[in-house]
């Protein structure tokens, strides 16, 4: 990238950069306390059987706690995306734009050629590529999928509370306890498998452009080498 002719543009707001490193570290702890949950590996220092050791320490009581108060932050993090969604324009780059052009010539020449590295580089400058545009709304529903699925399980601690009131019609429409569990299972790996792909594409723009596509998610900025052809979308 020619330095004289690079262009520095704010892209991602204080909000949206907290909610990213909140949202990261809540899904590493839901991730690593539902794999305990769902195959526990140790039963505590009691040896108190798991399942009702909720004052042995270091036992399922207390992952499962930690577990729920991770889901609580996963759920307000999530309300707080939409919420400065609503009021920010740039914070919306994540919608797909399917009625625009180079929407359909940015998956052809991105995902098939560019990511692939069969092109040396993607003909357009964009702030979020069709690639990005096109996976992180189903991240997004993949995310309120795994909401909605654990505070059901959850709320079936207690049929009478709110929590199953609200999502308890879940388990019934994936047609019971085992397989709720079973697809909040499989949807939190699809979710991990993202992230492992999210960072090689990070460290990989930045190897191959030195954009500040690592660094962009603490000051904001991105470098670009002429004006990115959907600007407008933060504007």
């Amino acid at each position: 990238m020619d330095v004289r002719e690079a262009k520095k543009i704010y892209i991602f707001s204080p909000g949206l950069r907290i909610w990213h490193w909140v949202n990261f570290l809540t899904i590493i702890t839901l991730f690593v306390t539902g794999l305990y949950i769902g195959r526990a590996f140790f039963l505590g220092p009691t040896g108190v059987e798991a399942t009702y050791a909720y004052e042995e320490g270091l036992t399922m009581g207390l992952i499962r706690k930690v577990h729920f108060i991770a889901g609580y932050v996963l759920l307000a993090s999530f309300i707080f995306r939409l919420i400065i969604a609503i009021f920010s324009k740039r914070d919306r780059l994540v919608l797909p734009t399917v009625w625009r052009k180079d929407y359909w010539i940015g998956i052809k020449e991105i995902t098939l050629k560019y990511l692939l590295f069969m092109r040396d580089d993607e003909g357009h400058e964009y702030i979020r590529n069709a690639c990005a545009r096109t996976v992180y709304p189903l991240v997004y529903l993949a995310i309120l999928f795994m909401i909605v699925t654990g505070f059901a399980m959850y709320g079936m601690s207690n049929p009478n509370g709110f929590w199953a009131g609200l999502f308890g019609w879940i388990i019934w429409l994936l047609g019971g306890e085992f397989p709720t569990h079973m697809w909040h299972h499989w949807v939190a790996w699809l979710i991990i498998i993202f992230a492992v792909l999210h960072v090689y594409f990070v460290v990989r723009e930045e190897a191959i452009k030195k954009n500040g596509e690592l660094s962009s998610m603490f000051n904001g900025y991105k470098v670009f080498e002429k004006e990115p052809v959907d600007i407008e979308d933060i504007k």
